[in-house]
């Protein structure tokens, strides 16, 4: 019996998928068998076209009701059936397929009700989307097999394909929502239904096909299509004049949406004029006018004044709609009819902004002092490593004793308390006690939450505790993971830290695997109810982390606010009754510290903050939301929506901060600012949240800077809860959103590609696969590829003049089409890429495509053959992963390089000096490798200005250095190296602030407590050493 036929099953589900559809042993049966079958095709590719129909019902309009469909094709599949086949005997198949055409032809009508399977009711212009989508997907299989007998009619049926696509359009734009006596969705349906008549009779019923009726069949399709446009013009005008008739609210309050709009209006009008012949002075007019509003807005935003924020809201409303339907590219007759309400829409805000500016009496308001600038990480210094902790002392201490004493078996100990109270904190504070560090030789941290991956959270450990790239562990199956984990744990002392278990019951579904060698090993739990400790085991202890007394807090708030420096005589009376009011809450008191700090410090601005927090405390229950609502309240409006998109992520959740920033710049809440890049901007952005404590740094980079980040529990609820109210969820995540794309592996299918065909204004996409569509998002600035096997990358990705990021999970490389062009020499035109991530580069000729890039700043690539990069004369990130036995020992390095990562590697003694000589070197990272005749000779003159330097799992190597080395070095960490020592010169490097030194020799270990010792000596208190080892 063939595979696809064992694989089908009567259904059960009518959402499971007809797999056989799909199945190769099918798909040779139905090419090489029935198209041979003159019973059956009518014309070449008929039976192509079918199977095509009956895959795109099943992906899009599957009706639970319609069960015959799936029926037939059980009959089809039938095994006594699957005989007759293999005797040829065609009569009783012929029959069943003309049964299933036969009920093929109720899905060419829109139906009637919710068709599918995605959920259980969709609204009826989103039915009637999904039909448009199944009509089009039908138009293109027909253009794709392209039978003779269209030829005479493709004019008309291009026509009749662009009248879909408006219709498509349409359906998501505003007057599409409102109601009017029209009820132009009726005639839309009509005009459906008789186009899927009409595509029905032509191309899946077995009769003679005659170019002549089918041109009059489309004639008449195209009179019916100009009908129902007359009505939609008729329904726009009418729900024009209704007070309803808005904008749907987004309440993202974000002019930069508007300077975004700006750009558009100015590229259409510069490159695309030929498609807007007959509206082009109307279009002018609408870059000017808003050129006004947005001139009248910005002292609004500056002064911060509450009454004028409704027509901010409508201003990003507004500025989304004409975004919507400029980019939708729509007929210049819709155009003609909706740039007049624009203007209006336009004309009745600004009408609002001069009688709202009238009644304000600007001379008695007193306008607080938000800075109008954001203040760069460059300027402000590296952010504060350590929190900032109070009234833990006592804890901290009792704790740590808890951990390095009592019982040798594994034992759980646990901090309980209510959520905001420090919980966290006090166990970072644990995690990186030396004590703890020195009594353990494995640690690793995990959060579990409410919902948890088990899966994550074991690569999470073994990622702390094994010496196993991200990448490695992720390619495990589940069983070689839970295997990996427990062999890296057992027979060593480990502390696993469990951060935010909610239940007992989480324990149990992953405590199991962590061994028990009575050896002193401890779990730390961190959770809001005590019995979770008590429950996961008898012996647990537990400790409760109490809330601060008022002198605890009012000093947590004098440390928060002033730093080092004294409260003001005039400020303690009020800032102690601030501290009071916050109930012994850290969390509210590190929120409410944030807050002051943007105020000027006058008693009366101190006075204000202390009334709401009063009126809070004395009249509401939830009162330690509503505390930590007031630091929403005085954030600046530019960054109310990048704070409100934390909601969009999942609790707990670690966000990159480049995805987290990219989201931001797609969805149009960055400034544009001379001389910084976006990117830049919004990191600057994500720096104030992070002052403001909304915001928690997760990782930092080596240098410092702030690598991925999360919110508070508390603070996520708050991001849902003002999101749900001011509907600004909803459309951050809803698909129609014409910026930002996301989605998952899980179920990318037809829809997905429905949904990224409408979306041609997409600035930031996240998907599992490069599709063809993608050439059509000219506007396209950040692409993250999640795929798992390796990919090709099409010639016009490299030409896509505002793609900036080119992220792969998997490795990439770059396609035949692209090798061929350059092999010719053409030429491509210089994109604007800043960062290519994971790429594959076999030979000379795919190395020399990277010179269309001559911007990149970021580049991780795998190499296998010798290149020369010196010419990517801008880059400043590098890191090479080379394949087995690669013997190319030299490597053209830019000159502008300031990280350098190396893995795999085998470096000669020319290459390491040429490493050393690059100018702005300032982190070199190391990774699973070894040097000529195992010896690194490191010479005067050489990494003049390093910074940090990473050595992991280099093999045997003597490391001599200079009497002068590294002279700003300041981080140094070895990890699973086979070094003698660490050369004695390390003594007298003046900046050196941290050793760190994990599973090496104890040599290794001696020569880096020397150097601290020497150091000290020489009076550097600062130098930390961290060491791991074997025992």
């Amino acid at each position: 019996m063939a595979t696809w036929i064992r694989k089908l099953k009567k259904p059960q589900q009518l959402s499971e998928s007809p797999l056989f559809l799909e199945d190769p042993d099918f798909e040779d049966f139905w090419y090489h068998e029935l198209m041979k079958n003159k019973y059956f095709e009518t014309f070449p590719g008929h039976a192509s076209l079918i199977k095509f129909a009956a895959i795109n019902i099943d992906e899009i309009l599957i009706s639970d009701d319609d069960q015959v469909f799936y029926l037939l094709l059980e009959s089809l599949g039938a095994s006594e059936l699957y005989c007759q086949f293999k005797s040829r005997q065609y009569k009783k198949l012929s029959k069943i397929l003309l049964l299933l055409l036969q009920e093929i032809g109720v899905f060419f009508t829109v139906p009637k009700q919710q068709m599918s399977k995605s959920s259980t009711y969709n609204p009826p212009d989103e039915i009637v989307d999904f039909f448009i989508d199944f009509l089009l997907h039908i138009l293109e299989e027909i253009h794709r097999i392209h039978p003779d007998f269209i030829v005479s009619v493709e004019g008309s049926i291009e026509v009749l394909r662009d009248k879909l696509g408006f219709l498509l359009n349409f359906l998501g734009d505003t007057p599409c929502l409102h109601p009017s006596e029209v009820n132009p969705l009726i005639h839309i349906e009509s005009v459906l239904n008789e186009f899927g008549s009409f595509l029905y009779s032509f191309f899946f019923v077995r009769n003679q096909v005659l170019a002549p009726r089918m041109d009059w069949g489309l004639s008449d399709l195209l009179r019916n299509f100009e009908l129902v446009e007359a009505k939609i013009k008729e329904h726009c005008i009418l729900v024009s004049n209704m007070p309803s008739c808005t904008t749907r609210k987004t309440a993202v309050v974000s002019l930069f949406i508007v300077d975004s709009l700006l750009d558009d209006l100015t590229h259409l009008l510069n490159h695309k004029a030929d498609q807007i012949v007959g509206v082009n002075d109307q279009i002018v007019t609408l870059h000017e006018e808003l050129i006004l509003l947005r001139s009248s807005l910005t002292d609004i935003t500056l002064q911060q004044l509450p009454q004028l924020e409704e027509l901010l809201i409508q201003t990003t409303d507004i500025a989304y709609e004409i975004e919507y339907v400029i980019n939708s590219f729509p007929p210049v007759w819709y155009l003609t009819l909706r740039l007049p309400q624009f203007m209006d829409k336009i004309k009745c805000i600004m009408m609002g902004i001069k009688e709202t500016k009238k009644n304000i009496d600007t001379s008695i308001v007193e306008v607080e002092n938000y800075p109008t600038e954001q203040v760069s990480s460059q300027e402000k210094g590296p952010l504060i490593l350590e929190d900032i902790v109070v009234g833990f002392d006592n804890k901290e201490t009792e704790i740590a004793e808890q951990l390095v004493t009592g019982r040798e078996h594994l034992q759980i100990i646990s901090i309980f308390g209510m959520p905001g109270v420090g919980k966290t904190t006090l166990a970072k504070k644990l995690y990186n006690n030396p004590s703890v560090i020195h009594h353990f030789d494995k640690r690793a941290w995990c959060v579990v939450s409410q919902t948890y991956n088990k899966r994550n959270i074991f690569a999470d450990i073994l990622r702390s505790v094994k010496d196993h790239d991200k990448e490695t562990i992720m390619q495990m199956d589940d069983e070689s993971l839970v295997e990996a984990l427990y062999k890296s744990l057992i027979k060593w002392r480990y502390l696993i830290v469990v951060d935010d278990i909610w239940d007992v019951n989480s324990w149990n579904d992953f405590g199991r695997y962590f061994p028990d060698d009575k050896n002193g090993s401890r779990i730390l739990f961190t959770t809001r109810h005590k019995e979770v400790g008590l429950k996961a085991s008898h012996h647990s202890v537990g400790n409760e982390l109490p809330i601060l007394s008022d002198v605890e807090c009012w000093e947590l708030l004098q440390r928060k606010v002033f730093q080092k420096k004294h409260c003001p005589q005039e400020l303690i009376d009020i800032g102690k009754q601030i501290a009071t009011n916050c109930q012994g809450l850290p969390l509210a008191v590190v929120v409410i510290a944030a807050v002051l700090e943007k105020f000027e410090m006058k008693e009366h601005l101190w006075h204000k903050v202390a009334t709401s927090l009063s009126s809070i405390i004395y009249e509401d229950p939830n009162k330690f939301s509503n505390i930590l609502e007031l630091s929403y309240k005085h954030l600046p409006m530019h960054l109310k929506p990048c704070f409100l998109s934390f909601g969009a992520i999942e609790e707990d959740e670690e966000i990159s901060v480049k995805e987290l920033t990219c989201g931001w710049v797609g969805e149009g809440f960055i400034k544009k600012e001379e001389g910084k890049s976006s990117e830049d901007v919004a990191y600057e952005y994500l720096v104030d949240l992070i002052d403001r404590s909304l915001v928690q740094v997760a990782k930092r980079t080596s240098l410092g800077r702030v690598k991925t980040c999360n919110v508070h529990d508390l603070l996520h609820d708050m991001c849902l809860r003002i999101g749900e109210q001011q509907n600004f969820l909803k459309e951050f995540k809803s698909f129609r959103c014409p910026k930002v794309f996301y989605w998952s592996d899980e179920d990318f299918n037809i829809s997905a590609l429905t949904q990224l065909k409408r979306l041609v204004n997409v600035r930031y996409m996240v998907i599992p696969c490069i599709v063809p569509t993608m050439e059509r998002f000219h506007k396209l600035e950040f692409l993250y590829v999640k795929n798992g096997k390796e990919v090709e990358i099409p010639y016009f990705l490299l030409e896509m003049v505002n793609l900036r990021h080119m992220i792969f999970k998997g490795y990439s490389r770059f396609s035949k089409s692209c090798i061929r062009r350059a092999t010719k020499d053409e030429i491509f035109k210089i994109n604007n890429l800043l960062s290519i991530s994971n790429l594959k580069i076999s030979n000379k000729m795919e190395g020399e495509i990277l010179r269309c890039s001559p911007n990149l700043r970021k580049l991780k690539c795998s190499l296998e053959e010798f290149q020369d990069l010196s010419f990517l004369n801008r880059l400043e990130s590098l890191r090479l992963t080379f394949p087995p036995n690669y013997v190319k020992h030299l490597i053209s390095l830019p000159l502008n390089l300031r990280k350098l990562t190396l893995a795999s590697f085998y470096m000669s003694w020319e290459q390491a000096k040429i490493i050393g000589r690059l100018p702005n070197l300032v982190i070199l990272k190391l990774q699973e490798g070894s040097f000529e005749g195992n010896q690194w000779n490191t010479t005067e003159g050489e990494f003049q200005q390093l910074k940090v330097l990473k050595l992991s799992s280099v093999l045997d190597t003597e490391w001599n250095a200079s009497s002068d080395p590294f002279p700003r070095l300041e981080q140094l960490v070895l990890k699973y190296c086979n070094l003698e020592k660490i050369p004695s010169s390390f003594c007298d490097i003046p900046m050196l602030q941290m050793i760190e030194v994990h599973y090496c020799k104890q040599s290794v270990v001696e020569s880096a407590m020397q150097i601290q010792e020497e150091q000290r000596d020489m009076g550097n208190e600062e130098l930390q050493v961290i060491i791991s080892s074997y025992t």
